[in-house]
């Protein structure tokens, strides 16, 4: 996986750099835990990520991202494993494209997840996604609705016990708000939609709430992050303990090609905050 995310921000480094493409780069500490990750108290590490987007024929705005995190770096216990010391590495691919008509924006990109050593049972599924978002603009916020609609399955054996993974559907009503320095910040409150694998009666979880923002430290640099938090659903016991979700993202980016808005991507590629995770078992 590692040499693949690699060819993959080497090749857009390349194009980026014989065409017109906006480009922005970014490093960052990344914390998340879902309900992969059972009991486990979370993953945290380090994450590269870079986005590219493109203007044409004046209407629409393409784009093409990735990002490689590798997490856990003092190792972990797990319920097969005990005293793991492998790296977890996430990657993520999102590509998609966006417009805008009067004061109204849509935008639509495909999302992929690629995983090594990946939840309680170390394990490397990869599935996907499609992400959604539309808002109206006035004067300086944005109102809109955003969401996901999970595509493929991933099915896992370990030790003989089938573990399955796909992405949870949401759907978040949005309030994004510019300011006069050229900062940035969005909030978010959502819902699952769609049936759980861990809960074949219901959705996953009962609330999404999350956030990003984004400030100038310099023309071209900027501090940024992320964060959401999935509220579990009511249970007995320690099982609620086990269903929550959490992601915490802070880091630096620095924009190429100056701060065009025609050009820079609508949306954000796939992290832990929109790209929410479902399983089947997490003991």
């Amino acid at each position: 996986m590692k040499k693949q995310l690699s060819t993959f921000l080497l090749t857009l480094l390349s194009v980026t750099s014989l065409t017109a493409f906006d480009l922005e780069l970014n490093t960052s500490y990344d914390y998340f835990r879902g309900i992969p990750d059972g009991s486990w108290n979370g993953n945290n590490g380090l994450l590269f990520a870079a986005n590219s987007g493109l203007n044409a024929f004046d209407c629409v705005n393409f784009q093409l991202g990735g990002s490689y995190g590798f997490y856990n770096w003092n190792g972990r216990g797990n319920v097969v494993f005990k005293n793991t010391k492998n790296f977890e590495h996430v990657g993520f691919l999102t590509a998609g494209a966006s417009s805008s008509y009067c004061d109204f924006n849509f935008g639509l990109v495909y999302d992929r997840i690629f995983t090594n050593n990946f939840g309680i049972y170390l394990l490397n599924p990869s599935f996907d996604q499609l992400r959604f978002q539309t808002g109206y603009v006035w004067c300086s916020n944005e109102f809109g609705l955003w969401g996901t609609l999970d595509l493929s399955r991933s099915r896992k054996s370990a030790l003989g016990i089938p573990v399955k993974f796909k992405t949870i559907g949401q759907l978040n009503l949005f309030w994004k708000h510019w300011f006069e320095n050229g900062a940035e910040t969005t909030l978010w409150l959502g819902s699952p939609y769609r049936t759980s694998y861990k809960f074949s009666h219901g959705r996953a979880a009962n609330f999404i709430a999350g956030f990003t923002f984004r400030t100038p430290l310099t023309d071209q640099l900027f501090l940024e992050g992320y964060g959401s938090y999935v509220f579990a659903r009511h249970s007995h016991g320690v099982e609620e303990s086990r269903n929550y979700g959490a992601n915490i993202c802070v880091g630096l980016t620095y924009h190429f090609y100056g701060c065009d808005p025609c050009e820079r991507p609508y949306m954000s590629i796939a992290n832990h905050s929109n790209f929410l995770i479902d399983s089947n078992h997490n003991n």
